[in-house]
């Protein structure tokens, strides 16, 4: 099985103030991987280190085979990822939001309108985003991180806020990326969610 992410005792200090100790964690392939914790306990801060925003104070990381100090361009074409700062272009509408990524990730425009088909924003297509119910937002941001079929998922509690149906709709979704074989790292404090998804817990 296709090993996507290995961190080996990884810490991260912020002059006297330790915000990760010893983290270790494999996620493999069609696998998804509950990273579990209270607010403010370190889990955005695993995020950056493993997609290369910040570096560790000590300890190994990799993903895709690549030290996370290392990471170039051809990494970031084979995953996604969604964080609360995750914005939209408000005054676009859906279609074109995704059209700007399909651009920028060098993927054929022939994939959105089934994309938006899967996350239930068809009817949406021509809609500003800034129309967008908090649900609908969600589901477009994660649309944006899935188009380019990457094989590392990062999700940072993206059901937070979200009514219980439209959670369900994303934790739908979910589970059929990974019946194609996506890894995925989510960060949530929902034990419940964790139950239903989730592979292996840290």
């Amino acid at each position: 099985m296709e090993e996507l992410l290995v961190l080996k005792n990884i810490s991260k200090t912020f002059k006297q103030k330790e915000a990760l100790k010893d983290i270790n964690i494999q996620i493999n392939a069609g696998e998804i991987l509950g990273f579990l914790g209270p607010s403010g306990s370190g889990k955005t801060t695993t995020i950056k280190i493993v997609t290369g925003q910040l570096q560790q104070t000590n300890g190994e990381a990799k993903i895709l085979g690549t030290d996370t100090r290392k990471i170039t361009e051809n990494i970031y074409e084979q995953i996604g990822i969604v964080t609360d700062t995750s914005g939209v272009y408000e005054e676009f509408s859906v279609y074109d939001n995704l059209l700007v990524f399909a651009k920028v990730l060098n993927v054929s425009a022939s994939v959105i309108d089934p994309l938006l088909t899967k996350v239930r924003l068809i009817e949406q297509k021509k809609q500003l985003a800034s129309k967008l119910s908090k649900g609908q937002r969600q589901r477009l941001v994660l649309a944006r991180a899935v188009m380019h079929q990457p094989k590392l998922l990062f999700l940072d509690e993206p059901t937070s806020g979200l009514d219980p149906t439209t959670a369900a709709e994303v934790h739908k979704l979910l589970l059929s990326l990974k019946e194609q074989g996506m890894g995925i790292f989510l960060t949530t404090h929902n034990m419940e969610e964790a139950t239903k998804l989730c592979d292996q817990v840290a």
